[in-house]
């Protein structure tokens, strides 16, 4: 039996962990990829619970038959794991061909670890690197190392406890929301508990939304869980930062839609988001406007329709799941409808552009 041994801190684990797994499977023709959870990295700062990080790791991979996890380290009483111990203990109960995965960053530190010499005679080191990348020849001649040239995803897992990117299995990410990990006390400091519950069921139905319409999930998901962060700030301010994004059309808007540029502002500042994707869905997921980007629609379609405002919008739900552009133009008549409904007022230059562009001037 061909076992491939994958360490790491997992913390949490993401798609680009599975996709390296997978790859080396594939060229390896292994039987299974065993994930071995580092309890106490040298490397790294430990941030999350070791349950924490182990329960993520088998949500994430239960779908995957040949990956197994590990809890050999976790369950380990000594202060340092080092991977040569690891490699002695697992051959204890295992007797067969090992491989052993390490990124391209690793292999530059490969003549560092402890017992590197005897550990290169008991394991096969596999090696992953991107195309483009320069890797240690010295140290992939020397270990025997097996050097896989693959398209490596940026995807880290700073960058999903950060909220930059939540490429990520969908179960891990309910399980950080359940279990209160990484971003979610930061949104939670935002908002209210009534507004955070809105937060995460608009989160949710984006995240579906993007899917069935074969977009990035992660920047829907993304996006969403952070429109409303601005609701809260005091009323002042959210007009200072309303002219600074929108000084035509500002005066014209009404005050309780200036949170969308807010939100745009502490996404920016307090979230380090980038993506003018995320950051466009955000500023105008209130107004709407013409010209929107898909995931600007997924947005503003899910936070109008969220199952949790407490009103049947199944089948507003179902079309957008089914086509987002023309589930977009279904809500956006149908809040129309409301608003004249109810006598409110929606007539600022933004919706207005938005419903001549989608739906025509007889929505007016």
């Amino acid at each position: 039996m061909k076992t491939i041994i994958f360490g790491g801190s997992f913390d949490p684990i993401h798609n680009g962990h599975i996709k390296l797994a997978q790859k080396a499977l594939e060229v390896i023709n292994a039987d299974r990829v065993v994930f071995m959870v580092a309890k106490n990295p040298r490397w790294k700062s430990k941030r999350t619970d070791d349950e924490h990080r182990y329960n993520m790791l088998l949500l994430g991979l239960k779908d995957h038959p040949s990956f197994i996890v590990s809890r050999l380290e976790l369950d380990s009483n000594k202060e340092i794991n080092y991977t040569y111990d690891t490699i002695l203990e697992f051959k204890k109960e295992e007797n067969e061909e090992l491989y052993f995965l390490i990124g391209y960053d690793q292999l530059d530190q490969l003549d560092r670890w402890h017992k590197i010499d005897e550990l290169s005679k008991l394991v096969n080191f596999v090696c992953i690197s991107r195309p483009d990348y320069q890797i240690n020849l010295k140290n992939a001649t020397k270990y025997n190392v097996l050097v896989i040239k693959e398209s490596v995803s940026s995807m880290s897992s700073t960058k999903l406890r950060e909220l930059i990117d939540v490429d990520a299995p969908k179960e891990v990410l309910n399980y950080i929301i359940d279990n209160n990990l990484y971003y979610i006390p930061k949104i939670k400091s935002y908002i209210t508990e009534k507004r955070y519950r809105h937060t995460i069921s608009v989160a949710n139905l984006a995240y579906h939304m993007a899917l069935n319409n074969s977009l990035d999930a992660s920047k829907a998901y993304i996006a969403s869980l952070l429109h409303d962060i601005g609701k809260y700030v005091e009323e002042r301010k959210q007009e200072e930062i309303a002219k600074k994004y929108d000084e035509d059309n500002y005066k014209l808007i009404s005050k309780v839609l200036y949170h969308q540029y807010t939100g745009v502002e502490i996404a920016i500042n307090d979230f380090n988001i980038k993506d003018e994707e995320i950051l466009d869905a955000i500023k105008y997921h209130a107004t709407g406007k013409q010209n929107m980007s898909k995931i600007g629609k997924i947005v503003y379609a899910s936070d109008k329709i969220d199952p949790s405002r407490g009103y049947n919008s199944q089948d507003m739900i179902n079309e957008c799941l089914k086509d987002i552009d023309s589930g977009f133009n279904y809500v956006l008549s149908e809040n129309i409808k409301y608003f004249k409904l109810k006598n409110m007022e929606y007539k600022n230059p933004l919706t207005i552009q938005c419903i001549k562009y989608y739906l025509g001037d007889k929505y007016i």
